[in-house]
């Protein structure tokens, strides 16, 4: 059965409201990535804790959820996805109940890293069942979509927060973040299990637990130092050693799939999806787009209430306007072309020098008028990312084969959570080592400046790998752009297609 007739098997009606449920489970494991940022005063004020332990909260949970993604998607391309999402949802669920009692600052990280694993099981799911249902000349407004939703979501999650613990207090509101998490996850929990209906479809045999193992030790030995930093560079040397012996793993991990795609066995990750045209140049341009929007969210929100004295309300109500402009980016990128390639590029490059210009604010502009400039300065970052973080992922992800729609998918979003990670990790080391240093500009505190400067170096960054690859592949006809009955093209099929097919699910 081709592609288009097993989407076709599902009613328009129905294949929407497939996609409604997926959009809402992925706009939740987001939600979890932003909505502890303005709340993370409060809770080290509640809980205690030292800035290694507070800053684990965060990054523990995008930690565990990028080192799960690529296997998960693996699995999704074995297994079915359905199962794989429902798993993945209901560990999320538990976990984020343990998350809302949790008596202890440690056990508040241990639960964070839980929900993390159960996300990154869930998210490929979603990007591998959204391909299935559309075929592929149909995939770029859905992917888009689903992109904007999940960059609104991002930018929202702080008002959200905000407004819940300025209604609840600050010791009983970020529980009740919590809650918000446990409700919507007992929601969509149900309906994903009556209503995904997953169309059969070829699989493929094997699991590379090598591969897995060493993808998996590697991110982790390589982001976790600076995520247990204690908010400044580490003075000693293991740290160091310990992501040498990371980036070491991973480099391993590269040669081993290499090996084994040329062994004929099944990789983690088929080394062929990155002669995908736009593909391995998109993967890029996500994790440097998502480490720069995530860490300088995080710096933003943070800055506004110890430097500027806001509550967490007053912060979220400022931080509201960037999150209509992202959704107004959204609709831009809907409007020009959901793939668009310029608009990456034009997009990265407007938030970069946005988020530069945020920094030169907290150097140089007053407290009494730093809100006006950075709400103004963020909007226009945010219409920015929200105009180019759909594109890239329809133009990354919509020719990506069927049968590696899973881990294709998966591999965005390792990109995604792996930048973001690394993105809060870093921007909170310069933040906290520069925080009690003046600037030239007469302020107080440096960390804001200097922490924004490096997120908006690493937009820029993304801005000119999206550059490069549109003028490289301008009018080119190359892999990925007519797709075949599996998703890709007939010139991939000796490396992605013929392969021994397994069980239909």
């Amino acid at each position: 059965m081709s592609a288009s007739s097993r989407s076709a098997a599902l009613s328009p009606a129905r294949r929407r409201r497939v996609f409604a449920v997926l959009v809402a489970a992925a706009a939740l494991t987001i939600l979890d990535v932003s909505k502890l940022g303005i709340a993370l005063p409060a809770i080290q004020a509640d809980m205690g804790g030292d800035p290694a332990t507070v800053q684990l909260m965060l990054v523990g949970y995008t930690l565990a959820y990028a080192a799960t993604l690529v296997p998960a998607g693996r699995i999704g391309d074995v297994l079915p996805r359905r199962t794989v999402f429902l798993t993945g949802a209901s560990i999320f669920v538990v976990a984020s109940i343990a998350c809302a009692v949790a008596p202890t600052a440690e056990l508040l990280v241990a639960g964070r890293i839980v929900e993390g694993v159960g996300a990154g099981l869930l998210m490929p799911q979603v990007l591998g069942l959204i391909q299935r249902i559309y075929p592929a000349a149909e995939r770029a407004r859905p992917l888009a979509t689903l992109a904007a939703v999940m960059t609104v979501t991002s930018l929202g999650a702080p008002v959200l927060a905000g407004v819940i613990m300025d209604a609840a207090g600050d010791a009983l509101g970020w529980r009740l973040l919590f809650v918000v998490t446990v409700v919507a996850g007992l929601a969509v929990v149900p309906l994903a299990a009556v209503m995904i209906v997953e169309p059969p479809s070829v699989r493929r045999a094997g699991f590379d637990g090598g591969g897995a193992a060493l993808l998996g030790l590697g991110v982790v030995l390589a982001i976790a130092p600076l995520s247990a930093s204690s908010g400044s560079l580490p003075d000693t040397l293991w740290p160091y050693l310990v992501t040498a012996a990371g980036l070491v793993l991973l480099g391993a991990f590269v040669l081993h799939e290499r090996r084994v795609a040329r062994s004929g066995r099944e990789p983690l990750i088929d080394p062929a999806l990155f002669s995908l045209r736009h593909f391995g140049a998109g993967v890029a341009v996500s994790g440097f787009m998502h480490a720069a929007a995530t860490g300088g969210t995080l710096i933003v929100t943070i800055a506004l209430q110890q430097i500027v004295g806001l509550s967490p309300l007053e912060t979220a109500l400022w931080m509201l306007p960037s999150a209509v402009a992202s959704l107004i980016g959204a609709w831009i990128a809907s409007r020009v072309g959901a793939t668009n390639g310029p608009l990456v590029a034009i997009g990265t490059g407007v938030g970069a020098l946005a988020l530069a210009a945020i920094g030169f604010a907290f150097g140089f502009v007053p407290a009494d008028a730093l809100p006006w400039v950075v709400v103004a300065l963020l909007s226009i970052s945010s219409l920015g990312a929200g105009a180019a973080a759909p594109a890239n992922q329809a133009r990354t992800l919509q020719f990506a084969p069927e049968h590696r729609s899973s881990v294709a998918g998966s591999l965005i979003q390792f990109a995604q959570r792996s930048g973001s990670a690394i993105g809060m990790a870093g921007a909170l080391v310069v933040y906290y080592t520069f925080f009690a240093v003046p600037t030239i500009g007469g302020q107080p505190a440096a960390g804001p400046m200097l922490a924004l400067w490096v997120v908006a170096g690493l937009l820029a960054v993304g801005g000119v790998i999206a550059t490069l690859d549109h003028v490289r592949n301008r009018g080119a006809i190359g892999i990925g752009d007519a797709p075949d009955q599996h998703g890709g093209k007939p010139a991939e099929q000796a490396s992605l297609v013929g392969q021994v097919p397994i069980n239909s699910h």
